[in-house]
Parts: C-alpha cells; sequence; structure tokens
C-alpha cells in the first residue's frame, strides 16, 4: 500500500515573534489525514520571498502534497504567491474570477479595488484557482511533478472552509488513497495529567497501531486515542469505529477509566455539555461573578440557544458591587473577606433570590498577579452554587499567569454546575 505525505509551512514573520499562534496547520493536519495524508513535517517561515522559497523547495523532494498557508493580501510583507510563481517558474496572471470577487467583496465594504488590492487576484499561470468565499484573497492549487502544492489564506476561517469544500474532494480524486486516520478525543477536567494517565494505566498500550495523547491545558487534559488503517475502500466515509474490532471496546474502556473527570468527547465543550444538561432539567441559571469578569456568563451565552437557560450574568467586583447587586452582607465581607466560601455562597443565593432562577453561582478569587497573602495566595478560589439539592461550595488553588487563573476557574465553575445538575437526574 502507498503511503502519501504531506508538509505544512506557515508563513507569517508574527507566527516566529510571538505575536500570533499558528492554529492553521492543526485543523490542515486533521483535514489531510481524513483524505489518507500524514503529515511529516510542518515549517513555520517568515515573511521574506527568500525564506518561502526555500521551505519550498525542501519540500517539494519529499511531500506528495504541500500546504501553505498565509501571506495572500495586499500588504508590501505579502509575498507567498510571488515566491510560488518564482520557484515553480509560472508568472503571475490577473484572474478575472477573482477579480470578481474581489469587486464584490469590497463593494461590501463600501470600498474600491484599488491597484495594491488588485494584488489578490493575481495566480501563477496553471494554478486552479481556490474561491474564497469568507474573504478576499484567493487561494490556490497546482502541481509540480508528482507533488500537489495547496496555497491557502492566513485567517483561519477562510483557510478552513477552502479546504473543506474545495481542497479535500480534490486530493481524495487525485491520491484515492485506502489509508484512513481514526482520532478519538476525550475531554477531561479535574485530574492532573498524570493522574489521568494513572487513570487509564489499564488501556495504555505503546505497541501497534493504536497511539494514545494526552495534552493538558488550562481547560482541563485532553486524551487522544489515534491510528492508521488501510481499507479496500477509496471512499472516506466517517464511520463510527475503523476496520477492527478492538477499536469500539478501547474506546469504552477509556471511557471507563476517566469515570466522572470526562466531561465531553469530539469537539464539544464545556459549555455546550452545561447547556445540554440545564435545557434536560429545564432549569435557569444566573452567574454572579468576582474574579472572573464576566467570563463564565460569556462562554455560557457564546452557545446558540443559551437564552432558553441563561437568565443574568453579574460582574461584583468590589465589595460596594457584591452588596449592592447581589446582597452579599457587609458583615460577611468584614467577618470573612471577600475571597472566601462565605462571600462566594452568599453570592449564589444572593443572585439566585434576585433573580428568581433555578440555580445560582458565585465565584470569588485572587487572580493575581498582585493581591495574594501567605493565607490567601494568588490562585486561591472559591466557587458556589445554590439549587434545588441545597447549597454547594468549593475551593480551588489553580496556578499560572491571570489569565491562566482566570480560564481555569471558568472552566471549574462550569464543571461544578455540570456535576450539581448531572446529580439531579439521578
Amino acid at each position: 500500500m502507498k503511503l502519501f505525505h504531506a508538509d505544512i509551512i506557515a508563513v507569517g514573520s508574527e507566527l516566529l515573534l510571538g505575536g500570533r499562534v499558528d492554529s492553521n496547520s492543526v485543523f490542515v493536519a486533521h483535514l489531510l489525514a481524513e483524505c489518507g495524508i500524514e503529515v511529516r513535517k510542518k515549517i513555520s517561515v517568515g515573511d521574506q520571498k527568500d525564506d518561502i522559497q526555500e521551505a519550498l523547495r525542501g519540500s517539494l523532494k519529499r511531500a506528495h502534497v504541500i500546504v501553505l498557508t498565509g501571506g495572500l493580501g495586499s500588504t508590501l510583507d505579502d509575498c507567498t504567491r510571488e515566491a510560488v510563481a518564482e520557484t515553480l517558474r509560472c508568472p503571475l496572471i490577473k484572474r478575472k474570477r477573482a477579480y470578481e470577487n474581489l469587486k464584490a467583496c469590497y463593494r461590501r465594504f463600501g470600498r474600491p479595488v484599488t491597484p495594491i488590492l488588485a494584488k489578490q487576484a493575481f495566480l501563477p499561470s496553471g494554478a486552479t484557482m481556490l474561491a474564497n468565499t469568507e474573504g478576499t484573497a484567493s487561494g490556490f492549487l497546482m502541481r509540480q511533478g508528482q507533488t500537489v502544492i495547496v496555497v491557502l489564506p492566513g485567517v483561519p476561517r477562510e483557510a478552513k472552509v477552502m479546504m473543506i469544500d474545495q481542497v479535500q474532494p480534490k486530493l481524495r480524486k487525485m491520491f484515492k488513497s485506502k489509508r484512513h486516520y481514526w482520532l478519538h478525543t476525550f475531554h477531561t477536567f479535574g485530574l492532573p495529567e498524570t493522574e489521568v494517565q494513572k487513570q487509564l494505566s489499564p488501556v495504555l498500550r505503546d505497541d501497534g497501531p493504536i497511539q494514545f495523547g494526552l495534552l493538558a491545558s488550562p481547560r482541563g487534559v485532553t486524551v487522544t486515542v489515534s491510528c492508521w488503517m488501510f481499507s479496500d475502500s477509496q471512499s472516506f466515509v466517517k464511520e463510527r469505529s475503523p476496520f477492527f474490532p478492538e477499536w469500539a471496546d478501547l474506546v469504552r474502556q477509556v471511557r471507563e477509566c476517566i469515570g466522572p473527570w470526562l466531561f465531553a468527547e469530539g469537539e464539544r465543550t464545556m459549555e455546550e455539555i452545561v447547556g445540554e444538561v440545564l435545557r434536560g432539567l429545564s432549569w435557569t441559571v444566573a452567574v454572579a461573578e468576582s474574579c472572573t469578569g464576566g467570563l463564565v456568563a460569556h462562554r455560557l451565552t457564546g452557545v446558540p440557544g443559551s437564552s432558553l437557560y441563561v437568565d443574568r450574568g453579574v460582574v461584583s467586583y468590589s465589595n460596594e458591587a457584591k452588596q449592592e447587586f447581589v446582597g452579599v452582607p457587609a458583615l460577611t465581607l468584614r467577618r470573612y473577606g471577600a475571597v472566601s466560601s462565605q462571600v462566594a455562597l452568599a453570592m449564589a443565593k444572593g443572585i439566585r433570590m434576585r433573580s428568581r432562577v433555578n440555580v445560582g453561582v458565585g465565584v470569588t478569587g485572587i487572580a493575581g498577579p498582585g493581591g495574594g497573602t501567605l493565607n490567601k495566595p494568588v490562585g486561591l478560589v472559591y466557587g458556589a452554587i445554590d439549587g434545588p439539592q441545597g447549597p454547594r461550595w468549593y475551593r480551588w488553588q489553580f496556578h499560572g499567569d491571570r489569565a491562566d487563573i482566570t480560564l481555569k476557574t471558568s472552566q471549574a465553575v462550569l464543571d461544578l454546575i455540570r456535576r450539581y445538575a448531572n446529580e439531579a437526574q439521578f
């Protein structure tokens, strides 16, 4: 069976200087894998034409597919199309369809297509245009010997739609790969990476086609189970399991090993799961936040249909706000301090009573980098929930910078709602 390999070349000086994280390579690699093409190398280069050409020439020696992302705009540092055209010795030619797309886009902005902007309508001769339905810069696809070169915009939304709608169908037809990639993702929260690995010890293996991966982040630990398999079928079908019976059993065993720390599988998020559970119970929720500054409410309302279960969110940052907006007694604040279980409970009960919802949630803590003491260090957080099953409060000690602590706290609070609601279902 023939194996097909790919390189990804991410273009952009900001990727090397810390201004932006390359998120394109993640979904590009996944979408290539769906075509039976395995990414073997990823390269990041700046906006220098010579560097792009050097990377491209190197990939042409080994890869069946090369995907370049970025550098297709109209500014001086956007030179990917020129680098590809010169390397392949295919002059740039203005494409009527690409130019019409540009005019339509800028007409919506109330702007004309200037000569500088028109740069985006030039593609190498012989290239197949990839229409940009989400933006202005057209992508393109071309062949050089046995290698297929795909050039995509750097804007993730534009690149992803282009890959799915236009590139994947072409690659499947060109390569007809019988190799398929299978991936199952588990999302956990509440255990560190080493403890998750310990929970998985009965099923972990380091031989055979199946690979395990663990990735820790402020949102928890993600566990992946993956494998490459060959099939006689040339068409890609997203089946529930690959071509051996042990896969489904392994997925079940992983699920059982992780147990209560597993909150989602696949691409689902904590806030989506929380919304699903709340809708199932016909519960409404209100949130009183201090250290998270509204992040919990923001994540809850980021889910379509959240108006069915989210009533309100209050950012009660100061002591005065805690008293005025959610009814925390002044005596409680003086006696225990703003960062305490007593205040978190008062916030949860107060927001529930004032909004007349099923569940009230309160969170208070020290996000840092300053404000910590020996007894109440940076990262100390109290969360509380009040609802049909009575009040509960929890104490967490998080580490990291301010952004990490607030994100971890929001995840913990959402998980608190999830667990509380799940208890009511049983």
